[in-house]
């Protein structure tokens, strides 16, 4: 992450009327945006990784509070206003995509911590109810060990869901929102 808005401004251009930092992209053909595996149709296509992982990296790096430009440079020769079209829409159902699974994963991961937490409550208090109940069993003692090691561990799952697996999704969602929300631009030189 960059230090200061200064140096942002070194690597990125930035629009200072419309407020937008420009993630500069040069391309000899249109068929670079996508996978070379992959003939689905242009709306319908995935991403060259190389590329997506590109622009989601320039995207995380300038704060969430300015908006980005995707500014896609090509040869003059290859102009196609028809393709550009479908390649925009593309690249917009592709981010699309991404997001619903991101957060449809994000709604996994509340699932699970709550059915973690759920569990380790339980756990927990069947841990101390026996160790009450039995005070000097050696089979109710180690039951009861077990029950409190296996609490402990559920609920170490769900702060480590809650304090770092979400947040870094939901960092993901809001970086992939904006890329969605990207004023995307065809230049030809």
């Amino acid at each position: 992450m960059f230090s200061s808005f200064h140096e942002l401004q070194k690597m990125y251009r930035y629009d200072v009327k419309r407020k937008t930092f420009h993630i500069d992209i040069r391309l000899d053909y249109y068929r670079d945006l996508y996978n070379e595996w992959d003939y689905s149709p242009l709306h319908r296509r995935d991403m060259d990784m190389d590329l997506l992982e590109f622009i989601e990296e320039c995207s995380s790096e300038i704060p969430l509070k300015f908006p980005v430009q995707i500014n896609f440079y090509l040869p003059k020769k290859v102009k196609n206003e028809e393709i550009e079209e479908k390649n925009i829409k593309g690249m917009k159902n592709f981010f699309s995509y991404t997001l619903i699974k991101q957060q449809r994963q994000r709604r996994r991961m509340f699932h699970s911590s709550l059915i973690y937490g759920l569990t380790g409550t339980g756990l927990l208090i069947g841990a101390f109810i026996l160790k009450t109940l039995f005070v000097n069993e050696s089979a109710a003692i180690l039951i009861s060990e077990g029950l409190f090691i296996g609490g402990w561990v559920l609920f170490w799952e769900l702060f480590s869901f809650i304090f770092f697996k979400i947040r870094t999704i939901n960092s993901e969602i809001k970086n992939d929102q904006r890329i969605l929300n990207a004023c995307i631009v065809y230049h030809y030189i």
